[in-house]
């Protein structure tokens, strides 16, 4: 992905531009951490399909790009082929690269202006983009039937059609919408900050091309001289904050690219930058109001930010320097300069959350860093882990409720119930009473009791209430006994515990005389 981003921006600006995207895909995307909870980075992806989904989108747009600068039929087909893959993995991701193919195929007529032609290629993309459709629905068809198969393929886009899990409070938060007054005028606030100072530069190196300096004086010193205030600002900013402008910055990409399209695709590869810059502008519709790097930003605005670089870095020097003979060498070093500052802050802020863990937990290939000593969950986690080493039987089976899938990986026991994960989106989907179901039928051995506070999905503790879990853990306290408790009790007063249970003697009888 990186190697791709390399080259095409390369090719659509300048070598110094592309390399500064990738500073900024690696520093600030790839491997950061901004929030205490370690899974939004391309490391350690809450959801694979979300990495998965942007990368195969960027492939599909270099495609795209290319089919439009020279029609070419393999062109349109390994887009399609990509776009079909991008559909198996987050509806959000491809409902934004639908919108980049659409304009990709608007833009091919306006240029080539042949119908035939984008018939057929549009008969291509379609064939290609069904191939990884038919391919894992056959896959499927070995172990399910075909209705089970078909949602499988589509199991992405089930949660579209539950409007509890669209209305969750989790979900509002995430978009804004839960304060979209605040939201609205943050983003307006550092908007216009930051045009004021783009337009403030633009006049100041303007001016002081055309002032005469004193002999013996370089239009350099005054230029830095000039560049001073910035670069404090800079040094000050709160740098996770910038998700703010880049709606602005990816809409100007946008137009601008559109309305200098000529003038810009006769040097260089416009069409690339252009298609790029809306797949990263319909990509920050996820985020709603609420546009952020960190948190799901990780994946939703990095195309985004990525078209930030090429605007400021590139694109606005260029059209300043022809439209206002504003002079592009100083005002490039100034904003390179600015986005090294942002990206050492953010791998600054991220280190400090690194160099906190000192806890491992696992051994060997299984060893996992994580906060501490002494600080919970990870000193929790790792007590829970010992013991269940110790005192359960390699062969028994462990559940652990409402989460931490990541202790059965770790112990090696084996969870025998197809509930690995319960929370009120999760449930939403499969059924609380199927879940629940499916869970005594699979009645494991051990089942341990993880604290999770849940105050961020607008519910309260998992068990406590008839709509989230309260069948299932009144049917663990009727059949299953406590071993050990570790920390405090769960699922109570927001202390960390860890409560392991074991199946009682009687039950076992029971299960065996049916």
């Amino acid at each position: 992905m990186l190697l791709v981003i390399y080259n095409r921006f390369a090719e659509a600006a300048s070598v110094g531009t592309s390399v500064m995207a990738c500073l900024g895909v690696i520093l600030v995307f790839a491997f950061a951490q901004y929030i205490p909870i370690g899974n939004y980075n391309y490391i350690s992806p809450y959801s694979h399909e979300a990495l998965h989904g942007l990368a195969f989108s960027i492939f599909a747009v270099v495609l795209l790009s290319a089919w439009v600068r020279r029609p070419r039929l393999r062109c349109a087909m390994g887009a399609g082929f990509f776009t079909g893959l991008v559909f198996l993995t987050k509806p959000d991701t491809f409902a934004a690269l639908i919108l980049c193919v659409t304009s990709a195929f608007i833009l091919f007529y306006l240029i080539h202006r042949q119908v035939r032609l984008i018939f057929k290629s549009g008969v291509v993309f379609s064939l290609a983009a069904s191939m990884p459709l038919i391919g894992f629905f056959l896959f499927f068809m070995r172990v399910e039937n075909w209705r089970e198969s078909l949602r499988s393929i589509c199991f992405g886009w089930v949660p579209l059609f539950h409007p509890a899990i669209a209305a969750n409070a989790f979900y509002r938060w995430s978009s804004g919408l839960d304060q979209p007054a605040f939201h609205l005028a943050e983003m307006m606030r550092f908007s216009i900050i930051l045009v004021a100072i783009i337009a403030f530069y633009a006049l100041g190196f303007r001016f002081s091309a055309r002032w005469q300096l004193r002999r013996g004086h370089s239009q350099w010193a005054f230029w830095l001289l000039l560049m001073v205030p910035a670069l404090v600002l800079a040094l000050r900013f709160n740098w996770v904050l910038c998700g703010g402008v880049l709606p602005l910055l990816c809409l100007s990409s946008v137009l601008l690219i559109a309305w200098n399209y000529r003038k810009l695709s006769a040097e260089k590869d416009a069409a690339f930058p252009l298609l790029w810059s809306i797949f990263g502008l319909a990509l920050l519709a996820k985020l709603g109001l609420f546009v952020r790097i960190w948190q799901y930003g990780f994946a939703l605005a990095m195309p985004a930010f990525v078209s930030a670089i090429y605007l400021l870095l590139w694109l606005l020097p260029k059209l300043f320097s022809e439209k206002l003979h504003v002079p592009p060498l100083p005002f490039r070093f100034l904003t390179s300069l600015v986005l090294l500052i942002g990206f050492a802050s953010l791998a600054n802020i991220s280190q400090a959350l690194y160099d906190m863990k000192h806890l491992a937990i696992g051994t060997g290939g299984d060893r996992i860093m994580t906060y501490g000593p002494h600080i919970n969950p990870g000193e929790g986690m790792k007590s829970a882990l010992n013991w269940i080493e110790k005192n359960v039987p390699p062969d028994a089976t462990l559940a652990v409720i409402p989460e931490g899938v990541t202790l059965n990986y770790l112990s090696r026991r084996v969870n025998p119930t197809p509930c690995l994960f319960w929370d009120p989106n999760v449930m939403a989907l499969f059924g609380q009473k199927e879940m629940t179901t499916a869970f005594e039928k699979a009645a494991p051995d051990y089942i341990c009791i993880v604290e999770r506070e849940t105050d961020d999905l607008g519910v309260g503790y998992f068990g406590h209430s008839p709509g989230y879990g309260e069948d299932v853990m009144r049917w663990i306290e009727q059949n299953y006994e406590q071993a050990v408790l570790i920390g405090n009790e769960p699922l109570t007063d927001g202390r960390f515990g860890v409560k392991i249970l074991k199946r009682m003697a009687d039950y076992n009888k029971l299960t065996e005389t049916k």
